[in-house]
C-alpha cells in the first residue's frame, strides 16, 4: 500500500504550521514547483492504486456472489439427498434391517429380493457419496465465503486509507499552489490608502512591471495559441497605450470561440478576478461583460465579435 513518503513529509515540514520554520528562508517558486511536480507524481500513483483496489473489491464481491449461488445449488441437492435418506430410513425402520426390508422390496421372490437389495445398497452408497461430496462442497463453500468476506474487508480498509492519503495529497498540493501564488514578487508598491502607486512602462514590450507580471503569470498557467497583445499606440480611451492592459486571445480574432476556447476564457477571467487584489487588476472584460471589483455587468453592444470581447479576455491593470 502507498503511504506518504519522506518527500511528502519534507514538503509538510517545509510548509509548516503557525510559527514553524519562522527562521527558515522563504522557499522560492522554482523549489516549490519542483516539490509540487514530485508530489503530483505520487498523487497519481495514489489514484492508480485506489482504482486498482476498487476493481479488486468489485471482483471480490462478484466472487462472493458466485459462491452464494453455488451454495444455493448445493443446498437444493442436499435437501433432495436428505429426503431420499429419510425415505430409506423409514423403509429400514419398518423391517429393522436390510434382510427384513428385502422381502418387502422383492415380494418373496429370491431373484427379485437380491435385485432389490442390490438396488437398495446402490442407492444407499450413492446417497452416502452424495452426502460426503456435499459435506466437502459445503466446507469449501464456507472457506470460500469467509475468504471473500475477509478480502472484501481488507480491500475496504485499504480503500479507506488510500482515500485519506488522496485527500492529504490534495491538501498538500493546494497549499503549495497557494504558496506559489503568495511568493510571486509584489507587483509595485501600494499607497497608504491601499491604492497602487503609478508605474512607468519599461522594456521593449512597453508595459509596466505589474502588467508584465500579469502576462507572465497568465502564460505560465494557460495556453494562448493565438497570442497575447498588450501595448498598442492607438488611443481608444483604454489602458493599452499606457502599457497597463493585455488582450488574451482565445481565437484568431473576429471568430466565435468553440466551447473549449470559451471555457479557456472563463478560466482565465476567473483567475484574473481571484488574483485581482494581489496583482493589481483594475478591471476585466469578457463576453460583453465587465468586472470592476463587484460582479459582472453587461456592456452595450459595440457591433463586432472583437469589440464585444467574445474572442479575447481583456485585463487592465492599476
Amino acid at each position: 500500500m502507498r503511504i506518504i513518503t519522506a518527500a511528502s513529509i519534507a514538503i509538510i515540514l517545509c510548509l509548516g504550521g503557525p510559527g514553524a520554520g519562522s527562521a527558515e528562508p522563504k522557499p522560492d517558486a522554482k523549489r516549490l514547483r519542483s516539490q509540487l511536480s514530485a508530489l503530483q507524481k505520487e498523487y497519481d500513483t495514489f489514484i492508480a492504486d485506489y482504482n486498482a483496489n476498487r476493481v479488486a473489491l468489485s471482483d471480490a464481491r462478484r466472487i462472493e456472489k458466485v459462491a452464494a449461488t453455488r451454495w444455493e445449488q448445493v443446498q437444493r441437492a442436499y435437501d433432495l439427498a436428505r429426503e431420499q435418506v429419510v425415505q430409506m430410513t423409514q423403509l429400514r425402520y419398518q423391517g429393522s434391517s436390510l434382510d427384513t426390508a428385502m422381502p418387502l422390496l422383492g415380494a418373496g421372490d429370491p431373484h427379485a429380493s437380491i435385485h432389490a437389495a442390490a438396488l437398495l445398497q446402490q442407492r444407499t452408497d450413492e446417497q452416502a457419496e452424495g452426502l460426503k461430496q456435499f459435506a466437502i462442497t459445503r466446507e469449501g463453500r464456507r472457506l470460500a465465503r469467509e475468504s471473500a468476506a475477509r478480502r472484501a474487508r481488507e480491500l475496504q480498509e485499504k480503500a479507506a486509507k488510500l482515500g485519506q492519503e488522496k485527500r492529504t495529497a490534495e491538501k498538500l498540493i493546494a497549499r503549495i499552489k497557494d504558496t506559489l501564488e503568495e511568493i510571486v514578487p509584489t507587483p509595485g508598491l501600494r499607497r497608504s490608502d491601499g491604492t497602487w502607486a503609478p508605474q512607468i512602462p519599461t522594456g521593449p514590450d512597453n508595459v509596466t512591471p505589474r502588467t508584465r507580471l500579469l502576462r507572465t503569470q497568465a502564460e505560465s498557467r494557460f495556453s494562448f495559441p493565438s497570442g497575447v497583445g498588450c501595448y498598442r499606440t492607438r488611443q481608444d480611451g483604454g489602458e493599452h497605450p499606457q502599457g497597463r492592459a493585455c488582450d488574451f486571445m482565445i481565437t484568431r480574432g473576429g471568430t466565435w470561440p468553440s466551447p473549449a476556447q470559451s471555457a479557456l476564457g472563463d478560466r482565465l477571467a476567473a483567475w484574473a478576478i481571484a488574483n485581482a487584489r494581489r496583482l493589481g487588476v483594475k478591471y476585466v472584460i469578457y463576453k460583453q461583460r465587465i468586472w470592476q471589483g463587484g460582479g459582472w455587468r453587461t456592456m452595450s453592444d459595440r457591433g463586432s465579435i472583437t469589440e464585444n470581447h467574445q474572442d479575447h479576455v481583456h485585463v487592465s491593470m492599476q
